[in-house]
């Protein structure tokens, strides 16, 4: 079973949190997964649970979601990564000789691609999962009506863990992040994140489109695609077996 852990994280302006994650498995590179809009590291349990199997995987909950609070203000792409690279040097993770498999999903691979593309020394791989910002859905509205078509196609449990994890977020800090992260040039930034980069997403995933996917990863300078069949947008919690038999592949 994964195991809680607290660890304080000092953000910008001198703001400290207290930062939750679930820890499973030992030995290996670490493999971190980072959790989408709205959500928290409980999304990623059962790929936690999987992926801890061969080796030290670990899933946080990035201030204003799950179990981390938001230390006093919604925080944006850039906030979010200044945070996750803030976690990985107070766990001792920016410290991993060769650097750490990151993933991340949703909203979180615009966040772990932004950790990636200022400092690609802290990652050995990049897995980006159903990555948001499809600009055949420029709108936030948009999107939110994407999620919407995408519910009926997820495991009913993740539903349950959705609704929780938004009520904590908070609807208003949802929407605000998220105008922020389409208002980014990401097409852009992802020419310059120069790791070995796994752009991964699922057939019937209605939120990151196919032309999407296979533009970011044609952009990515050593970016590759992998769609799995018959997968939703919520691979990490309804697909856990595939999507970490597609991440352990690409990794280790």
């Amino acid at each position: 079973m994964p195991s809680d852990v607290w660890t304080p994280v000092e953000l910008r302006r001198g703001r400290t949190v207290r930062m939750h994650h679930r820890e499973a498995g030992l030995g290996g590179r670490p493999l971190v997964l980072v959790h989408g809009l709205g959500m928290s590291g409980r999304s990623m349990k059962p790929a936690l649970t999987v992926l801890g199997r061969g080796g030290r995987t670990l899933a946080p909950d990035l201030p204003g979601y799950g179990r981390t609070r938001g230390g006093g203000r919604a925080l944006g792409i850039t906030g979010l990564a200044d945070a996750l690279v803030g976690w990985l040097a107070a766990t001792g993770l920016d410290d991993v000789e060769g650097g750490i498999d990151l993933v991340g999903h949703s909203l979180g691979a615009q966040v772990v691609a932004d950790v990636a593309r200022r400092r690609s020394d802290l990652v050995r791989h990049l897995v980006l999962v159903g990555p948001t910002r499809d600009p055949s859905a420029p709108r936030w509205w948009q999107q939110a009506g994407r999620l919407a078509l995408d519910a009926p196609r997820e495991r009913p449990a993740l539903l349950a863990v959705a609704t929780l994890d938004y009520l904590r977020a908070g609807p208003l800090t949802m929407v605000a992040v998220l105008r922020h992260a389409l208002r980014r040039p990401e097409e852009r930034a992802m020419s310059d994140v120069d790791v070995p980069t796994l752009v991964l997403r699922g057939s019937r995933d209605p939120v990151a489109g196919q032309q999407w996917c296979e533009d970011l990863a044609a952009v990515l300078p050593q970016g590759r695609l992998q769609v799995l069949p018959g997968a939703a947008h919520g691979l990490t919690f309804s697909s856990p077996d595939e999507f970490a038999a597609a991440v352990v592949e690409f990794c280790r």
